[in-house]
């Protein structure tokens, strides 16, 4: 999987010579906890966020003070051939506010219920038309049963339109999912990784990224990890989510994947 370089400021790790540099997936550190602390405080003084991540921010926050409503929460399901997340916020006739996640995307929705009966509610809802795959929703929630039925259309011919059927669906952080639960659940070993092989690796670290909701751009890792019942995307930054813990698993992974790449031939004899 594509790396690139997030940090320069590298220290040691568990007694060992950390690597150069730390090299990990876009919006995905793999660098000791004091790195990862520093990118975390930059970030507190990094550009001003633009107005599409101002609305999901201001969505995340209304999501987390309605924990148990009815309506607002997560929507999850199949969209074509990936998961998506619809996240609804807000609900009223005069304003809807939510926010998808979906193959690497994360788009604000913004409309207004249409129409409300005893048992349903009609939302048309739109993303920000800024992103050429924007597109609207039209979504019909059915409270009682808890599913929702749309569909998306494409503000631009860019991509065929889309019909789906969700399920409201709670997510919880759990460190006992997963092929490699212990990538989350303890400090790993030499011993857990020296013998694995790259792929191994690279789905043991993929699997931590994944406990937290992150939305996978790569095909292969996206189609795997969509097929999983616990995974829900969340979004695509999930750095202040990580454990320490993980953190420090996350950088010996990453030393033994590129051990692995470096010695291809020898590697495990």
């Amino acid at each position: 999987m594509k790396k690139i370089v997030l940090l320069m400021l590298v220290v040691a790790a568990c007694g060992r010579p950390a690597p150069e540099t730390a090299t990990p997936e876009v919006g995905e550190p793999a660098a000791p906890a004091a790195v990862v602390q520093v990118a975390r405080d930059a970030r507190t003084i990094g550009p001003e966020k633009s107005p599409e991540q101002t609305l999901i921010d201001e969505a995340i926050e209304k999501i987390k003070a309605q924990p148990n409503d009815a309506v607002i929460g997560y929507w999850v399901g199949l969209f074509g051939k990936n998961k998506i997340n619809i996240a609804l916020a807000e609900v009223s006739e005069d304003h809807a506010l939510g926010y998808t996640v979906c193959a690497g995307n994360f788009r604000p929705i913004t409309g207004k219920v249409t129409k409300r009966t005893a048992t349903t509610i009609e939302l048309y809802m739109n993303e920000p038309g800024t992103d050429p795959y924007d597109g609207h929703f039209e979504l019909v929630i059915d409270v009682a049963g808890q599913t929702l039925r749309g569909t998306w259309a494409p503000f631009q011919p860019t991509v065929s339109n889309k019909a789906f059927a969700l399920a409201k669906t709670a997510y919880a952080y759990r460190t006992d999912t997963g092929t490699y639960p212990e990538g989350s659940a303890r400090l790993l070993t030499e011993a857990d990784v020296e013998n694995l092989l790259e792929e191994e690796l690279e789905m043991m670290r993929n699997e931590i990224y994944a406990r937290h909701g992150y939305s996978f751009k790569e095909m292969e890792e996206r189609r795997y990890f969509d097929a999983q019942d616990w995974y829900i995307p969340m979004g695509i930054d999930i750095r202040e989510k990580l454990t320490d813990l993980e953190v420090q698993n996350i950088d010996l992974i990453y030393r033994y994947e590129d051990y692995y790449q470096a010695n291809y031939d020898d590697y495990g004899r």
